[in-house]
Order: C-alpha cells, then structure tokens, then sequence
C-alpha cells in the first residue's frame, strides 16, 4: 500500500477539535447522494413509463398485423382476408413469431335509452391474445367462449362504461353496418377493463370472433387481420420486413393468392413512440445537469479540505513529498467521500423505487400521463452503470483543482492559522 493511500485512509472528515463531521464534508456527501437519487430515480421513472406506455400500445395493437390489399378494411367481406393453411405455413416458416391469431374488427354503435356511443367490436380467437384484457380486468371476467351461447358476451372499458351507465351483466342494443345493412345484436356485458389510454378504451371492445363473422356472414377462416406476436420486441420492423419478403416469394410461387399488407405497431403507433422517444432527452438532460451540480459541489468541497489541511500540506512538503504525491492523497480522499455519498444516494433511491414499483405511492393523472401511478423498472445493468460512470466522471472533475496543492508554499503553510 502506498503511503499517499495509507494517509488518505487514516485522515477524518472531522474538524480539528470537532467531534462532528465538517459540514463541507456533509454538504458534499448529500450532494453526491442527492444526484444521485435524482439521476437513479429519472432513469428507471423513464424506462418504466417507456415500458408501460409500450405493453400498451402493443396490447391494442398487435406486433405486427396481415391486412387485406384493399385500403378500407371495413369494406363489407370484400375487405376481408382468409387465414389459409398456405399463409399460416408461410408465418411459421419465418421462425420469427410466437403466435398469429385471426382477429376480425366491426365498426358499430352502442345504444342506450338515453344515450349512444360508437364503438369497434375486436372479435378474437380464445387463448393468448386475451392476456392483455385479463391482466387489465377491473370488474366481471372473460368469457371462455367454449360455449356458442356465450358468443355475444363482450368486455367494455371503464370510460365506456360510466358514459353509457352500464355494468357487469347489464344488456345493451347494438348496432352494425355492414355493406348497405344495418345488423342488431342484444349484446351481454360479461367485465370492465380499463387501461387509463383513453384514446383505446372509449373506442375498444372485446368479443367473440364468432359474433363479428355472423355480423359479416363469413366463414370461420375470414377476419380483417391477422395479428402476429414477435419473438424478439426488438426486432419488430425486421421481422415484419422478413415477413414480407417471405410472402412476396410465396406469391410469385403460386403459393398465396390475393393482395395482402404488412403493418407493424410502430407505424399504428407512431405518434406514441415517437413522444417516448423524447422522454431520452429529458433524461439526457437530468444527466448532465445533475453531474454539474455535485461535480461543482464537490470541488468546492475539496477546495475547503485543502484549505483545512494547509499545515499539513507544509508540513509533507518540508518532509520531502512531492506536489503529485500531496494531490494524490487529497484525490483519494475525495473518493472516500465520493464512495459515501453514493453509498447514502443508493440506499435512499434502491429502496424508493422498489416502495414505488410494489405500493405505487406516487400516483398520476391518467387523463394526461395514461397512467395512475408513477412506473418504475428498475434495470441492474443501468443503476451499475450509473454508479461507474459517477464515480468517473467525479474523479476526473477533481484532477484539475488538485493542482491547488502545487501552489502552497512549506515554509508558509506551517505557520498558516
């Protein structure tokens, strides 16, 4: 061990004569630990709300989606497609999705005595592209739909619900147009989902895919889309793009038949990817200017350490130490102090995000922010990093005023009061 480190360690963050700490020293501590909680916090804050936000986009909106050549897709059957054994094999050969589950859309209204709404009937398969409405079920259930009577049983929003003033097991008239027709159903309120995404939910509700192909008198093989899972989220463009490519071939071949369109989540929602995009910035920002602030709190801290210990600066000098030796001792007990404000900044912030990520103390407005509460993912790998790159980055901000120690002269610095 180098004596400049053994004498580092050996120094207190005391004044002379004090049994406290120097509030230099505590000052500079709380501001390590303060950025640190800030930049920790706007970090996983971000990458939860990122996270969330996505998870419910893609739970509308499938990964990627097969639609009909035509430009309406709700242009009666003629706008539908047929999920054929041909395109299925077509999907699996691509190795690139977990799953594909016909769906078929019906445009429709909802009426009251007293009221009406439009709405889009989503008729789904049974299995996993249920999940989404299940894990944001608030009242009733899902149907099973393993029984044909439960067909015309369907889940509502919460908003839809509260502006049609219905309920679980309430009744409501529909009504669908399909080509020149106008189609009635006596539909059965089976759950209340509610998402907080007001854009989906005044909009959105889950059926049967044998009630939207009776509306449309298709057969169990036609839907307005196809909705794929991806394996691999990161790499949904790609994998549409290798779809496509895979059905151009087929085409060519004489294996498929018909126009077909390639779609994926990220053009159905652009506009909400794009704003996540932007949440980056503000976290770039909270970065840097968080970094300045204990940067310039710690220089000034360890400007008045110096000053402290100018009689012992003298003192190592007349002894024979040279000036990188003295800036060397001064440089590790500045990352001692460094050390203990990151220790302080992540015990306070780990334990705020995991409070926030399981009892959701802060809440939000869902009508602004499609959330009720503050989201938190807290990513390992990131806080790490986090933590690497302040202990750097605090490091080197310290070398330059270092160079103080350079400047005191022993012969006055011994007599200094």
């Amino acid at each position: 061990m180098s004596y400049e480190l053994l004498i580092a360690r050996r120094l207190r963050f005391k004044d002379d004569g004090s049994s406290g700490v120097s509030p230099s020293i505590v000052i500079a501590i709380a501001g390590i630990a303060l950025s640190l909680v800030i930049m920790m916090t706007a970090m996983c804050v971000v990458l939860g709300f990122k996270n969330e936000i996505r998870s419910k986009v893609m739970g509308f909106d499938a990964h990627v989606m097969i639609l009909p050549g035509l430009a309406d897709e709700y242009e009666s059957q003629s706008g539908l497609l047929s999920f054929t054994p041909e395109l299925r094999e077509v999907i699996d050969d691509t190795k690139a999705f977990a799953s594909a589950a016909l769906v078929l859309e019906q445009p429709g209204i909802f009426k009251t005595d007293t009221d009406y709404q439009g709405v889009v009937v989503k008729g789904m398969q049974p299995g996993a592209a249920w999940d989404f409405v299940k894990s944001n079920l608030v009242e009733g259930c899902v149907p099973d739909y393993s029984d044909d009577s439960d067909k015309n049983r369907v889940v509502i929003s919460r908003s839809m619900a509260d502006a049609l003033n219905l309920g679980v097991d309430d009744r409501i008239n529909a009504y669908f147009f399909t080509g020149n027709a106008v189609r009635a159903r006596r539909l059965d309120i089976a759950g209340i989902y509610d998402t907080h995404f007001s854009d989906y939910d005044k909009l959105y509700v889950f059926g049967s895919l044998p009630l939207t192909q009776g509306l449309n008198s298709a057969d169990v093989s036609a839907g307005s889309r196809i909705e794929l899972r991806v394996n691999d989220e990161n790499k949904i463009d790609d994998d549409a793009l290798l779809l496509q490519n895979a059905m151009m071939r087929a085409s060519y071949n004489g294996l498929l038949d018909g126009m077909y369109r390639i779609n994926s989540v990220h053009n159905t929602g652009m506009m909400y990817f794009n704003w996540l995009e932007l949440l980056d910035t503000n976290v770039v920002v909270i970065l840097v200017l968080m970094t300045l602030v204990s940067g310039f709190t710690l220089i000034s801290s360890l400007f008045i350490i110096i000053l402290e210990r100018v009689n012992m600066i003298g003192i190592l000098k007349a002894l024979g130490a040279t000036n990188g030796e003295v800036r060397r001792i001064f440089i590790y007990l500045v990352q001692r102090l460094v050390l203990w404000g990151m220790l302080a900044g992540n015990a306070v912030g780990i334990t705020f995000l995991v409070l926030q990520r399981h009892y959701h103390l802060l809440p939000l407005d869902p009508d602004a922010y499609y959330l009720n509460y503050v989201p938190v993912e807290i990513n390992w790998w990131y806080i790490l990093a986090l933590n690497v790159g302040v202990f750097v980055v605090s490091w080197l901000m310290v070398l330059a005023p270092s160079h103080m120690v350079s400047t005191i002269s022993p012969s006055q610095s011994i007599r200094y009061e």
